[in-house]
C-alpha cells in the first residue's frame, strides 16, 4: 500500500478539489466538471452549490450555461438528477443507464417488453421535447394491453416512464434547471439537444452502455471512476461505487483495472484510490466557513463520510426518510445546517448548531458568509436578515438582537 494520509489532508484535499477552500475563477461548465457535477433536484440547489464554489457566481451565469448547452440537466449518477457539463453527459448518461437497465430488465421481461428496443424508439419519438404523460402514452401505445406497473413487484407510479427511460439518452430542456422554475419537465434525446456542442459524438457509448462495436462498457466505467476520483479522491472503491451508483464489484473491479492510479493508506488503514496526478493538501490549510445547500453532492457521495462530519453531526444532517439538510462548514467541517424563509418583503436566513458551540471564534465569518448568500438568492428582498434557531447556545434572540445581521 501506498503513502499514509490523514484524516485531516483527506478533508483539506476534498475541500480542494471542491473548490471550497478557495472559490475557482474558470468558467462556470469548468466548475461544474471539476467538482464532479451539481446534484439537482430541487430547482435552486445547484445555484447555491456553484456560488460556494466559483468566484463573483451569478444566477445568470449558470442559466446562460444551460442556455447555451455548456451544462445539461440530467439523471445520472445514482439515478438522480444532476448538472453536469455538457462533454461528461455522454459517459455518465451510458454508465447511470447500464445500472438502471439492469435494475428494470426483470420487470420487463415479465411484461414482455425489450427495454433496448423500446429507448431507442422513445429517443427517436424525443426528438423534440416531450413530457412525461406524452412518452408514456407513446410507450404504452406501442405495446396495447400490457400493464407495465403490473410487471412490477410492489407497484410504482409512472410504470411506463420507468420503463421507456430505463436506457437513458434524454435532457432536460429548459426552463427546467433555471432558478426557480418549477415547470414540468420536458425531455429531450441527448445526442439532438448537444448536437454541435460535444467535442465527440454522443454516441460514442451507447444508450445501454455498450460501446459502438458492442464490447463491455468497461471504457465508460472508467472514464466516469476517473472523473469521479478527480472531483472527490482519495476514496476508497466502496465509496466510488457509491457515488456513481456502480452495483456489483466486478464492474467497478474492470474499469478501475484500466486507470493509472496512486493508492494510498487511509487513516483507518483501508486502501484508497487516487488520479496518478492527484495532490494531497496540508492538513494544516485554512478552510474559510462556507454554506452547501439541501442534497449537496459532496454530502451523497462518498460510502464513508468521516472526513467531512462527525456521527453526531451526521444524525443532525441525514434525515430517517433520506432527506439531507443544508449544511454550514466551520474549519472544513459539518458544523451546523440552515434554512430559508424569503418573500419580497423579507429574507431570513436561520443558523442551527449541531455542536455545544454555535461557530466558535469563526461566528463572525460564518455569519457574513450566510449574508452573501442571502443577498445572492433574494436579492430583490427588501430586508435581509441572518440569524440563529431559538434556543442555540449564545445565539441571538432574534432579529435585531445582539449578534444578528441585518442588511438590505
Amino acid at each position: 500500500m501506498g503513502e499514509r494520509v490523514t484524516q485531516a489532508e483527506l478533508n483539506r484535499t476534498t475541500l480542494a478539489r471542491q473548490h471550497l477552500l478557495a472559490r475557482s475563477h474558470d468558467g462556470v461548465a469548468a466548475v461544474v466538471r471539476a467538482v464532479g457535477g451539481l446534484q439537482a433536484q430541487h430547482a435552486d440547489m445547484p445555484y447555491l452549490a456553484l456560488w460556494s464554489r466559483r468566484a463573483g457566481q451569478t444566477i445568470a451565469a449558470l442559466e446562460s450555461a444551460l442556455a447555451d448547452r455548456a451544462v445539461v440537466k440530467a439523471t445520472v449518477m445514482r439515478s438522480t438528477l444532476h448538472l453536469v457539463a455538457s462533454r461528461d453527459w455522454p459517459v455518465l448518461d451510458a454508465v447511470s443507464a447500464e445500472q438502471r437497465l439492469a435494475a428494470w430488465r426483470a420487470s420487463a421481461r415479465r411484461a414482455g417488453i425489450d427495454l433496448t428496443e423500446l429507448n431507442d424508439a422513445v429517443r427517436e419519438y424525443c426528438a423534440r421535447p416531450r413530457t412525461v404523460d406524452e412518452v408514456e402514452a407513446f410507450a404504452a401505445a406501442r405495446h396495447p394491453g400490457v400493464d407495465a406497473a403490473a410487471a412490477i413487484p410492489g407497484g410504482v407510479t409512472r410504470a411506463w416512464w420507468r420503463l421507456a427511460s430505463a436506457g437513458g439518452g434524454l435532457v432536460h430542456v429548459p426552463p427546467s434547471g433555471m432558478f426557480g422554475s418549477h415547470a414540468p419537465p420536458r425531455y429531450v434525446d441527448g445526442r439532438v439537444w448537444l448536437a454541435g456542442v460535444l467535442p465527440t459524438p454522443a454516441d460514442e457509448v451507447g444508450p445501454d452502455g455498450s460501446e459502438p462495436d458492442g464490447s463491455e462498457p468497461d471504457e465508460a466505467r472508467a472514464r466516469a471512476v476517473g472523473q469521479y476520483l478527480r472531483a472527490f479522491g482519495p476514496a476508497s472503491a466502496a465509496d466510488v461505487a457509491r457515488g456513481l451508483g456502480i452495483r456489483g464489484t466486478t464492474p467497478l473491479r474492470r474499469a478501475l483495472a484500466r486507470l493509472d492510479l496512486r493508492v494510498l493508506e487511509g487513516p483507518d488503514g483501508r486502501e484508497l484510490l487516487d488520479v496518478a496526478d492527484g495532490v494531497t493538501v496540508d492538513g494544516d490549510a485554512p478552510a474559510p466557513a462556507r454554506l452547501l445547500p439541501r442534497w449537496d453532492h459532496l454530502l451523497v457521495a462518498y460510502q464513508d463520510r468521516d472526513r467531512l462530519l462527525d456521527a453526531a453531526a451526521g444524525a443532525g444532517v441525514y434525515r430517517r426518510n433520506g432527506d439531507v439538510l443544508p449544511t454550514y462548514w466551520v474549519d472544513g467541517r459539518v458544523a451546523g445546517t440552515w434554512s430559508l424563509d424569503v418573500d419580497r418583503a423579507r429574507a431570513t436566513l436561520r443558523l442551527g448548531p449541531l455542536g455545544a458551540q454555535p461557530a466558535g471564534d469563526r461566528r463572525d465569518e460564518l455569519e457574513a458568509e450566510a449574508a452573501e448568500l442571502l443577498a445572492y438568492v433574494a436579492a430583490d428582498a427588501a430586508e435581509r436578515v441572518v440569524t440563529w434557531a431559538p434556543g442555540a447556545p449564545g445565539a441571538p434572540g432574534g432579529p435585531g438582537a445582539p449578534g444578528a445581521r441585518a442588511s438590505g
